[in-house]
């Protein structure tokens, strides 16, 4: 839950900035020839590399210990074209420490 929350409070805190940039970006686009959409983009990208940062961490401090492994995948949409980001949770192979090499 807790892990949830951390990723939900940075969408909540750079969401915001994203949609002005988009509206400012999308009014401005006939005149740019689309540069306009640029900082968007730049925005959507830091965003993405904020939360899988978050991840990383969350993995290193807890959930490797556990066997999992929390990432940021891209996913196409189940009912358009469209694409989306979800966490994926995978599981750790489990290493034989007892057997010799």
């Amino acid at each position: 839950k807790t892990s949830i929350g951390r990723v939900n409070a940075c969408l909540r805190k750079n969401l915001p900035v994203n949609v002005k940039w988009l509206l400012c970006g999308c009014l401005c686009c006939c005149c740019t020839l689309g540069c306009s959409l640029w900082p968007v983009v730049c925005l959507n990208k830091r965003t993405r590399r904020s939360i899988q940062k978050l991840l990383e961490w969350e993995n290193n401090r807890l959930y490797h210990k556990l066997g999992l492994h929390w990432k940021l995948s891209k996913r196409k949409c189940e009912t358009s074209n469209m694409m989306e980001y979800v966490i994926l949770i995978e599981f750790l192979p489990k290493y034989p420490i007892f057997r010799p090499d």
